[in-house]
């Protein structure tokens, strides 16, 4: 799950780099730099809860889509096939969600 997050975060990084580097050429203790600041960093928190609340959504899905299997049991027991699986799928949504942020991240700087 880590590694889902740190793809996000990798794309919402380019934009608080943007936001710090705009913060600086008009000051970064005015008010301006601040609310640059600000946004960015509220921007970066908000594409690590989106990206742990669509990974969880995709995990749900996932474990309605396989209602046989217990994926966390599977686990449990050493069945890599399925760690292999829910990896997947997680790097997946992840990607996805990246697309997503880095989008986001252009329209507001």
């Amino acid at each position: 799950m880590f590694i889902a997050i740190a793809i996000v975060v990798q794309s919402g990084i380019s934009g608080l780099s943007a936001g710090i580097s705009s913060a600086l050429s008009v000051g970064i203790l005015s008010v301006d730099g601040i609310i640059a600041i600000t946004t960015v960093l509220l921007q970066l928190i908000l594409e690590i809860a989106f990206a742990m609340i669509a990974i969880y959504l995709a995990l749900m899905v996932l474990d309605h889509l396989t209602r046989g299997i217990n994926e966390f049991q599977e686990i449990g027991k050493g069945n890599v096939v399925v760690a292999l699986e829910m990896a997947g799928v997680i790097i997946a949504v992840a990607m996805i969600i990246k697309s997503g942020v880095m989008g986001i991240t252009a329209a507001l700087i």
